[in-house]
């Protein structure tokens, strides 16, 4: 007997609520990008996430909450960083990551004594908080290590037959995921780089912050996975990905897709644009993708980190050939 469900499209905040208070999953708006949610101290619901998604459960999850007032209910040890940020950027596409309380069960942290919090700005998500009163898990809506939906549409093509409800509220304001920033070991680390900048984040707490690149997946001590974004290969179409110097080296190729960004007028608009434009590219039946990384800067940086992780490999035209660079 088949499982599969008849996935339907709601604007109803009644609705979410219900199946998330009845333990189930649903997909849902955020600012970022679409979560597939469910009650973050409800085991069983979070194991749906993980078995729908297909995610390995030593990759732990993001616990949304209402306010800042909030985060003493699920976390402990609190710098004063922290609050100096959350005032600043939350609500908003940045998490934290703090030493967990018990109410949160270890199936939401991997099994870590850290837990990762995120304070959504999406008026939708806020009123399913306010209904809800309870922390709510929501990675992507997607199977694991896929493109990042940032519409229902996506959601749908990704999840249809796995899950009851997708919650439409509209296109994602910023397109990629959450910065992740970790106060563990009394030093402030950039996890995951994404909207909310080093530089940005410098300039609010005054002192150093570093940057975390994440250039494979394992290394001599096992790396430990704090957050989602930090594993080697993620965020990939089903199309190989390609990164190359110029794109235009390969307009003439029909079997090759150009992720192009020269039509937008700033790297916002091309972290914006940058998983819908990838799932159109992925839809279209090429070969093979190619992208050009951006200025690594400012926003950029999390571009190119996007780029890199759901790439595979490198790729250049030759006078002759097309010669593959793939990634181990």
């Amino acid at each position: 007997m088949s499982n599969r469900r008849k996935t339907k499209i709601t604007k109803s905040i009644n609705i979410a609520v219900r199946e998330i208070l009845q333990g189930n999953i649903i997909a849902l708006p955020t600012e970022t990008v679409y979560g597939l949610a469910a009650d973050a101290t409800n085991e069983e619901a979070v194991l749906k996430i993980y078995e729908t998604k297909r995610r390995p459960l030593f990759d732990p999850l993001i616990v949304h909450i209402r306010s800042i007032k909030e985060m003493k209910k699920y976390a402990e040890e609190i710098p004063a960083e922290v609050y100096k940020l959350a005032e600043k950027f939350s609500p908003g596409p940045i998490t934290y990551i703090l030493k967990k309380k018990k109410v949160i069960p270890d199936i939401v942290t991997a099994g870590l004594d850290t837990v990762a919090i995120r304070i959504p700005a999406h008026p939708m998500f806020q009123k399913i908080l306010a209904k809800c009163k309870v922390p709510i898990a929501a990675p992507s809506a997607n199977m694991f290590g896929r493109l990042s939906p940032t519409c229902a549409e996506d959601v749908y093509k990704e999840l249809k037959g796995k899950l009851n409800y997708i919650l439409d509220g509209g296109q994602c304001e910023f397109g990629i995921e959450s910065t992740v920033i970790s106060f563990i070991d009394d030093t402030i680390k950039i996890l995951r780089p994404g909207f909310i900048t080093k530089k940005e984040i410098q300039k609010v707490l005054k002192k150093k912050v570093i940057l975390v690149r994440i250039k494979s997946r394992h290394s001599k001590n096992k790396l430990t996975i704090y957050s989602p974004g930090m594993m080697k290969t993620h965020y990939a179409p089903k199309t190989p990905l390609y990164i190359t110097d110029n794109i235009y080296d390969f307009k003439e190729q029909s079997n090759v897709g150009l992720l192009d960004f020269s039509n937008y007028s700033s790297l916002n608009e091309v972290a914006i644009n940058l998983f819908s434009d990838l799932r159109k590219l992925d839809e279209q039946g090429f070969a093979y993708i190619v992208a050009s990384k951006v200025k690594d800067s400012g926003i950029g940086v999390a571009i190119n980190d996007r780029l890199e992780k759901a790439s595979k490999g490198r790729v250049k035209m030759g006078k002759w050939e097309i010669k593959f660079s793939i990634k181990k």
